[in-house]
């Protein structure tokens, strides 16, 4: 059995420590958003030490956690963080693919966020773990039925100062519809959750291991984002497949196709986005328009074309307007 050196050893305590410290913030208001970096350490010990010390590290710091804060909350970042982070950390020391990295890790994390959101209702609504896990659609509609509690209160309030009921009755409407949307598109906003928790992370270790004097392979830069011929024809074909559904009113489906609509309009929006970056540094080049200008246009584009950002990744897609197929050195010219 191989033993663990005593570099690694200190290394992993140290970052234990600081993933720790970070963890103890998991409730508090705003600052709590730290949290979301607390797979940053345990990536970088798997990186220079290998998956095992990044679990031992990782179990350090969410038993630390659970010491100076509560058990839950140590039990929730090790759930959410751990695997995802010492599986990054593995796939980044053994040169695997930037892609593959981020495709598997966001996977894990968007199952972790699951796991995160049940021992959250735990937390939130003092209910027995395993009662949730039996019961998790009573005890999300319970949760929502809860925050639905809260805004009618609030209304209330507000009718004393005087709103009218009309007013109040169209809003709390609003707040049920809200609700009962967010809870369908609760799948898709774990898997989005998974992505961009993945993708932060990702950059974000990859920028402190290149100081660190690492070379860590990277992504297309954003404007090179797009899919090849085969990718194309598939998020083509899945999409007509989904609208036709849709179209036909299939109830068995209604859930899961909203849900892999959600998620297609986020791909499109992400492509959309992408084709406005290219042009902007294409002709930004050729006109030779200084770098706040274009960012200034740019910005005013994406505020004037947000409805229709979908429609432009849909529209690169079909046509390949960026003609990305020609294997060019950064992209096509």
């Amino acid at each position: 059995m191989k033993t663990i050196n005593t570099r690694a050893m200190m290394e992993g305590a140290i970052l234990a420590a600081l993933t720790a410290i970070m963890g103890i913030f998991y409730n508090v208001p705003i600052v709590g958003v730290i949290t979301m970096f607390w797979a940053v350490p345990i990536i970088i010990v798997g990186y220079r030490n290998g998956f095992r010390v990044s679990l031992i590290a990782a179990f350090i710091a969410a038993l630390l956690v659970s010491l100076i804060a509560t058990p839950i909350v140590g039990i929730i970042l090790f759930a959410t963080y751990a695997i995802p982070g010492a599986v990054m950390g593995y796939m980044l020391r053994k040169r695997f693919s930037p892609y593959m990295t981020l495709t598997v890790c966001s996977l894990l994390l968007a199952i972790t966020a699951v796991l995160q959101f049940v021992l959250s209702l735990e937390l939130i609504l003092g209910i027995d773990i395993i009662d949730i896990i039996w019961n998790l659609n009573a005890v999300v509609n319970n949760y929502y039925n809860q925050i639905y509690h809260q805004a009618s209160q609030i209304a209330e309030m507000y009718k004393t100062l005087g709103l009218g009921e009309a007013e109040i009755k169209q809003a709390l409407e609003q707040v049920a519809a809200a609700m009962k949307e967010v809870k369908r598109l609760m799948p898709a906003g774990f898997l989005f959750a998974g992505v961009m928790g993945s993708f932060i992370n990702f950059k974000t270790v990859k920028m402190i291991l290149n100081r660190m004097g690492y070379k860590i392979e990277d992504i297309n830069k954003f404007s090179q984002w797009s899919l090849n011929k085969t990718g194309r024809n598939i998020l083509l074909g899945i999409t007509f497949i989904v609208l036709f559904f849709m179209y036909t009113k299939l109830q068995v489906f209604g859930s899961l196709l909203t849900n892999i609509w959600a998620a297609l309009l986020l791909v499109y929006v992400i492509l959309g986005l992408s084709v406005l970056v290219y042009f902007k540094e294409e002709l930004g080049e050729k006109y030779e328009i200084p770098k706040p200008v274009q960012n200034l246009v740019f910005v005013f584009l994406v505020l004037l074309m947000v409805g229709i950002l979908p429609y432009i990744g849909m529209f690169d897609i079909a046509s390949n307007i960026r003609r990305k197929d020609r294997n060019i050195p950064g992209g096509a010219r």
